[in-house]
């Protein structure tokens, strides 16, 4: 049995290590990139959407220990990512360099354009910190029920200090109501352009191959520029939860930032006073990028919530290792309280 079972691990892995990225033309200028990993067809499939950063791909260990457990995997970028870029002709022009107007929610739709287009029937988003800005406007009725991991609160949370200062040139700007929105959104662009421009060249610095062999450095940075401001108004904290008819799951990480973890837990409040079933699983041991810092936890709490069914209550567990996802056992209401209020003091 321990042979079989090695070889299947093996085979799965190897699977994983063949897929390709591959790309969808949504229309001129404009393609998703992607990597879709079937292993069975009877499984349903995890989209795992992407950072701010980059999307997950089938090379991280998170996404071969998903596979192992017998997941299919759609695996997208979003359509302003360095992956999608590269899948452009070198004539075009992406179409995010000539609209301004892009939002969160186009993301969303963008997504669901790729699971029709793919024919996925039965899929489970899972968030991933930005993306809780894009599974926040994702059809319910094509997606009814959402885990959501480390999600992203407001997008200025990281650095609450300059988001402060920002708020206070933005408070003089406003004295002028006839230029303000255009001053405004000069400064919050040129903040953006600032951050992701040496973001990205400290990124080719140390690997000229970082985005490819021959990078976009340019439309890279005015991908990255786009994403940011997609969700600069989102507020996690503000949803409607009780608008749609969507169940959510929450992981979290036990060492995140702390203003993060602040409007994560107001998030969730919210979410309960909706009445609706939810299952929370915190890594204690964990910081921000759980993908990468607890692979195996990260993992096996994404299996053990898409396989079980939703129950009908609030349900709570800490852990630290993979283990424990499978061995502990649920706790319920009071605790998940008495965890949220010592978190934030």
């Amino acid at each position: 049995m321990k042979t079989i079972a090695l070889f299947i691990s093996v085979f799965l892995v190897s699977l994983t290590a063949a897929a390709k990225v591959q790309h969808l033309r949504l229309g001129t200028g404009r393609v998703i990139a992607y990597e879709y990993i079937q292993t069975n067809k009877a499984s349903s499939t995890l989209i795992l959407l992407p950072g701010v950063n980059r999307a997950l791909g089938a090379g991280d260990r998170s996404v071969q220990l998903l596979a192992e457990q017998g997941w299919n995997l759609l695996l997208p970028s979003l359509p302003a990512h360095p992956l999608s870029i590269e899948g452009l002709s070198a004539s075009e022009t992406p179409y995010f360099l000539y609209d301004s107007t892009i939002r969160s929610a186009d993301f969303s739709s963008d997504i669901e354009k790729l699971v029709a287009a793919l024919k996925i029937k039965d899929a489970v988003p899972v968030t991933l910190s930005y993306t809780s800005t894009v599974g926040a406007f994702l059809n319910p009725k094509l997606f009814p029920h959402v885990i959501e991991t480390v999600p992203l609160g407001i997008p200025t949370e990281t650095n609450p200090e300059a988001a402060r200062n920002a708020e206070l040139w933005e408070g003089w700007l406003r004295m002028n109501p006839l230029m303000a929105p255009f001053w405004i959104r000069q400064f919050r662009d040129q903040a953006y352009t600032k951050h992701w421009g040496a973001t990205v060249d400290a990124n080719l610095a140390s690997d000229p191959e970082y985005y490819g062999a021959n990078p976009r450095t340019a439309d890279i940075k005015a991908g990255y520029v786009t994403i940011a401001r997609a969700a600069e108004d989102f507020d996690l904290t503000k949803v409607d939860y009780k608008a749609d008819a969507v169940t959510r799951d929450f992981i979290l990480a036990g060492e995140e930032n702390s203003e993060r973890l602040k409007n994560q837990i107001v998030a969730l409040k919210n979410y309960l006073r909706t009445g609706k079933p939810v299952r929370v699983i915190v890594v204690a041991n964990a910081g921000h990028v759980l993908p990468s810092e607890s692979p195996s936890v990260y993992a096996a709490a994404i299996g053990l919530l898409a396989q079980e069914p939703v129950s009908a209550t609030v349900s709570f567990m800490v852990v630290r290792k993979a283990a424990d996802v499978r061995k502990t056992q649920w706790l319920g209401a009071s605790e998940l309280e008495a965890w949220m209020s010592e978190a934030v003091k």
